[in-house]
């Protein structure tokens, strides 16, 4: 599920809609997967105090059909009819939230709001739920289930995750007299061999070797990479001025710096579509970047461009920091309990089941995500195609992350991401912004964190 880390969304209307929420709260593959097998539980029928029916709403969903016949299994086993909205618009989400017809499960494309609807107690601490599905949270790959704790709750789970890693164009690199099957092996690196993959005819770019922020930001898998993030670790400080994001913010600005803000700028209003064979990497026009795993999926480059000649190998780090060779960050899909969902016992069990490693293999092996269980990681649809298992393998690195998410991730990812494109595309002053926006948001996240 493709993701923007840095949100576009209006925040005033959604930080208004949170602050009403206070006193509004509802009262209690890669190749066709292996099919889930359809019974394992009892009994068959519901029974007699079991809900008529479940609601499950989903944020995404390219194939709502699909995924209604994924739950229409649940049903099979339970004998309790659920009823899937999918995709769900995003102005969905709150009012039924904060009013009195919450569906009974809620999956969101992202964790970023998790901890500001749970502030708002607009959905469950889910220590209950786990205990009444006897989930094995072993199961979980430690990176995708940070980003639903906060302190010792958790508040979602994961059910399906994307990371990022660095696609190139062997035709390209052989052009330009690198090996192609050699992509850059740190940060240093990449930037020589932008410069040697960039072409400039009667003084315009045909084509570029590196753009850092296409097609979104991915300055959470930077500053990682240079030791660092916006929030500590714990969560429990805001260091969007630190050596780390501003060591991220001038790397990626070299790019457009080199080679002139205006032309780069300029050169890329010319790319395709996203999800078509005229997208700047398939088309040729840039020969390096990064992506999630879909793109090694069936869907993507395989049916848009099957004759494009690529690699994918893990981002490089820098060259001072081998150490941090395999640095993922992961964020993707997650299930929330709404707080006012009327059975949370049948909710709990509904839970269980998404997150068993057979619908947790089938439902990501057929939209070409990754799995957040370890046991649905070990199904051979994960595993056949080696560029989307580079992805598989990554999920277990020692340096794998989450996105650190607070109460106050919305507004402050919506700050990062203007100061990002006016520092990437303007030549702003990277320390300036980011100085400007610690102090305006200090005070706010020491009142968030309350």
């Amino acid at each position: 599920m493709k993701r923007r880390l840095f949100s576009i969304l209006s925040i005033a209307v959604v930080l208004a809609m949170l602050l009403a929420a206070c006193g509004q709260k509802a009262t209690p593959a890669p190749t066709e997967p292996p099919k889930a097998e359809a019974t394992k539980a009892e009994p068959t029928k519901a029974p007699e105090s079991s809900p008529a029916k479940l609601r499950v709403w989903i944020q995404w969903g390219d194939n709502p059909q699909q995924v209604q016949e994924l739950f229409d299994k649940y049903t099979a086993i339970s004998g309790v009819k659920v009823e899937v909205t999918a995709p769900l618009e995003d102005d969905k989400i709150l009012p039924a939230l904060t009013g009195s017809e919450p569906p009974d499960i809620l999956v969101l494309s992202g964790g970023d709001l998790v901890k500001s609807y749970a502030k708002e107690s607009l959905v469950d601490e889910l220590s209950a739920a786990i205990q009444t599905g006897n989930l094995d949270m072993n199961d979980f790959y430690p990176a995708p289930m940070a980003q639903c704790q906060q302190g010792g709750k958790l508040y979602c789970l994961p059910w399906g995750t994307d990371l990022y890693a660095l696609f190139w164009n062997k035709d390209l690199f052989e052009a330009a007299g690198l090996d192609p099957e050699k992509p850059p092996q740190t940060m240093e690196e990449l930037v020589e061999y932008a410069d040697k993959l960039t072409v400039i005819e009667d003084g315009k770019l045909k084509q570029i070797g590196f753009i850092p922020d296409l097609s979104w930001s991915h300055s959470d898998l930077y500053v990682r990479m240079f030791g660092g993030f916006w929030y500590s670790d714990d969560g429990a400080k805001l260091t969007v001025n630190s050596q780390a994001m501003l060591d991220s913010l001038t790397w990626q600005q070299q790019f457009y710096e080199k080679y002139g803000y205006e032309d780069v700028l300029e050169f890329s209003s010319g790319f395709g579509e996203y999800n078509s064979p005229d997208h700047p990497f398939m088309a040729g026009q840039v020969a390096m970047y990064v992506d999630g795993e879909w793109i090694a999926g069936p869907n993507y480059i395989s049916s848009l461009k099957p004759e494009l000649n690529y690699g994918v190998a893990p981002f490089p780090p820098p060259a001072a920091h081998p150490e941090r060779a395999g640095t993922i960050v992961n964020q993707g899909t997650v299930v929330v309990i709404p707080s006012g969902a009327k059975d949370k016992m049948a909710s709990a069990k509904l839970l269980a089941w998404m997150m068993s490693p057979d619908i947790v293999a089938e439902e990501f092996c057929r939209n070409a995500n990754l799995p957040t269980s370890k046991k649905a990681a070990e199904n051979p649809c994960f595993n056949i195609n080696p560029k989307f298992k580079i992805f598989v393998d990554l999920m277990a690195s020692k340096n794998a992350y989450a996105v650190i998410t607070t109460p106050l991730s919305l507004e402050l990812n919506d700050a990062l991401g203007q100061a990002e494109e006016e520092v990437l595309h303007t030549g702003a002053d990277a320390k300036e912004k980011l100085d400007a926006i610690q102090k305006e948001f200090e005070p706010k996240f020491q009142e968030s964190m309350k």
